[in-house]
């Protein structure tokens, strides 16, 4: 299996206090080949330096997280303008506005990167402006 981990499957597996922490740290740890997109992981560091989680890192105690237990565990891919302007493109098709475009791309990287499992939180979502990857979206 190729799993690929958007940001809140991230976040989840890294703060004890998320609803899905077990499960997102538990697949984490047990995915073998598993992938994340350079976005994915700005998303991470923003929300645990100033999102809406209750603590606040500073960059340099995320820096360490992400470091030790995204970077140091899975492929990063790099999107590409190429995938932004796909993405883009994408959002008008499924309808999809604003912040949305932050899920589109995680899509996108899932699928540039042939993900056979897509960890998110936000299954729903992700669903919607995914039907054709709908079966492979779940919850960690």
């Amino acid at each position: 299996m190729k799993a690929y981990f958007d940001s809140s499957a991230l976040i989840a597996a890294f703060v004890e206090e998320e609803i899905h922490h077990e499960s997102a740290s538990e697949a984490l740890v047990k995915t073998k080949a598993a992938f994340t997109s350079t976005h994915a992981l700005a998303e991470t560091f923003a929300t645990l330096t100033g999102g809406r989680l209750t603590i606040q890192l500073t960059p340099e105690e995320a820096l360490t997280v992400i470091e030790t237990n995204a970077v140091g565990r899975l492929s990063v891919l790099e999107l590409s303008t190429h995938d932004y302007r796909t993405a883009f493109r994408q959002s008008q098709s499924v309808g999809a506005r604003g912040g949305a475009i932050y899920d589109l791309l995680h899509l996108q990287a899932a699928r540039r990167g042939s993900a056979t499992r897509i960890y998110t939180i936000n299954v729903r979502h992700f669903q919607s402006f995914a039907p054709d990857l709908k079966e492979i979206i779940s919850l960690p």
